[in-house]
């Protein structure tokens, strides 16, 4: 498949010029007043950062349909343009390496308004069935600046971010991190004051807002600190939510069982009813559905969601060419806590249903310095997905398996990445070069065929095509009382199948590994 004519505004958004590179961004503190009566945004956004490196220039973003009132720097005067999506700021004087600095961005505007919610992001303008305004923003592949003004590229996260939101009284707004204070502001307006303690990606910097009722919980972490469960919803929601959302404990349970402790231990965590589907936004996750469980048993927002606290949030993909390791691993995710409540059977039939969906029209990585995600594509999630139980029924192992998730958690936990620190983790762990299965399922489109025939001798002729060079995943062939494993390369192979029980039907591990059969014309 082709990939989209990349226009000047995307690349001002997407890539890692030196512009960007130059400085690192600290701290975030914004300061606006969001009105729903004339879907208008305002305020001011200050800026922490040091310099990286010397430079005399830095860009920071902000979408061109919203008004750049003010620059200024703690530094002295500053000159700026804008070009597209970009502002490009000229320093009071040359920065040296290390040197702190702030800058103020003062801005205002109506953002652009969310068409699907949340893949085609933007402003989610509604009222809730009262008449009561009930907002919200979802901008993952959009990015944050179509609202707030930040360097806006996934690689670079602020270590700490204050909220505060202003909206018409009468009404709350709900943000990431804990709350600090709300206020009177004045001319029927109220101002709420939330502090997120850890990094946090742009995307995920959120409110919402509307007639929305605390429901509090706890849930005791593996680490033994209780975490609170501050959830939002409708007041009309309110009883369905106590029962639905107590399966939050559950799920984290599990996924700290998994992976690891909790992330965001300081911040707590909850759900938001909001005016869209869902959305991982970091401990404040948009909740859309319908406070019923799916087909599954589970409730898919809360289990998918939640999963991305740790794939997505504490670990990110430093660019969306890697965004697989947020949605392949939030995917794959829902089929190791669906093994726990049913069985690995029905794991194995979960994610093949999933890999019905593929579509292998471009490799799972994309393209760097483009911001690109289509949600038109969802091979990063389900092939993705895919790709980790190959991996899995690959080694073979689960001690080793769940040894690499978990170290690969615990390493890069609060970092930004590519998919060369994952593979790192499984060639350390496993003791051998597993590129050669990557290459295949992340670089190249296509699955890989087992081709097949009956030679003359009654054997087995066997090889791998539509494959990278060097793929060579094996392969187990249930003979019902016996299994046998079998080697492909891409060179062909005679073998005697089933030599201990002499079977004459038999079956592939298809259901456990991502590929296809192929049976030729013996020869």
């Amino acid at each position: 498949g082709k990939y989209p004519v990349w226009t000047e505004r995307i690349k001002l958004l997407g890539a890692m010029t030196k512009y960007r590179s130059c400085f690192d961004v600290h701290y975030y503190n914004l300061d606006v007043q969001i009105d729903p009566a004339k879907k208008f945004v305002g305020g001011t956004v200050l800026i922490a950062a040091s310099a990286v490196n010397d430079f005399d220039t830095l860009q920071i973003d902000l979408y061109p349909n919203m008004n750049l009132k003010s620059v200024s720097c703690d530094l002295g005067n500053v000159k700026y343009f804008r070009k597209e999506g970009a502002i490009f700021i000229s320093m009071p004087r040359r920065m040296k390496t290390g040197e702190s600095f702030s800058l103020t961005v003062s801005y205002d505007g109506s953002p652009i308004v969310a068409r699907k919610p949340p893949w085609d992001g933007g402003f989610v303008w509604k009222k809730d069935a009262n008449g009561n305004a009930w907002c919200g923003v979802a901008c993952e592949t959009e990015g944050a600046s179509l609202w707030w003004p930040c360097k806006d590229h996934n690689s670079d996260e602020a270590d700490s971010v204050d909220i505060s939101v202003t909206c018409p009284s009468g009404l709350m707004a709900v943000c990431n991190g804990l709350l600090r204070d709300s206020s009177d502001a004045g001319k029927g307006w109220k101002k709420f004051h939330w502090h997120v303690s850890y990094n946090i990606n742009n995307y995920n910097v959120t409110f919402y807002i509307g007639n929305l009722k605390l429901l509090h919980d706890t849930f005791t972490s593996i680490t033994g600190k209780i975490i609170e469960l501050n959830h939002y919803v409708l007041p009309e929601n309110y009883e369905k939510a106590k029962t639905q959302f107590d399966e939050v404990k559950k799920i984290l349970a599990f996924y700290e069982k998994t992976f690891g402790a909790y992330p965001w231990q300081r911040d707590g965590f909850k759900l938001v009813n909001s005016p869209f589907e869902g959305m991982e936004h970091q401990t404040a996750i948009a909740y859309g559905s319908n406070f019923k469980d799916s087909w599954m048993g589970v409730d898919y927002i809360i289990l998918h969601e939640t999963a991305h606290e740790w794939w997505g949030n504490a670990i990110t993909a430093k660019d969306f060419s890697d965004v697989w390791l947020q949605e392949g691993f939030a995917t794959y995710s829902e089929s190791l806590y669906l093994e726990q409540e049913k069985d690995k059977t029905f794991y194995n039939n979960y994610l093949y249903f999933y890999r019905l969906q593929n579509l292998n029209e471009r490799p799972i990585v994309g393209p760097v310095g483009v911001r690109y995600f289509d949600y038109h594509d969802e091979d990063v999630y389900t092939k993705g997905a895919g790709t980790l139980q190959t991996l899995r029924a690959t080694i073979n192992n689960d001690s080793v398996f769940f040894d690499i998730i978990k170290t690969y958690f615990s390493r890069y936990e609060y970092h930004q990445i590519t998919s060369e620190e994952f593979i790192s983790v499984v060639n350390e762990k496993t003791g051998s070069d597993y590129h050669w299965l990557f290459n295949q399922y992340l670089h190249d489109r296509r699955i890989p065929v087992l081709e097949f025939y009956w030679d003359q001798g009654g054997q087995f002729a066997y090889h791998w095509v539509d494959c990278v060079d060097g793929f060579k995943m094996p392969i187990v062939i249930d003979c019902g009382d016996e299994k046998q494993t079998l080697y492909p390369t891409t060179s062909y192979q005679h073998d005697r199948i089933c030599p201990v029980s002499g079977a004459k039907q038999f079956s592939f591990d298809r259901t456990a590994k991502l590929y296809k059969l192929r049976a030729k014309s013996s020869k």
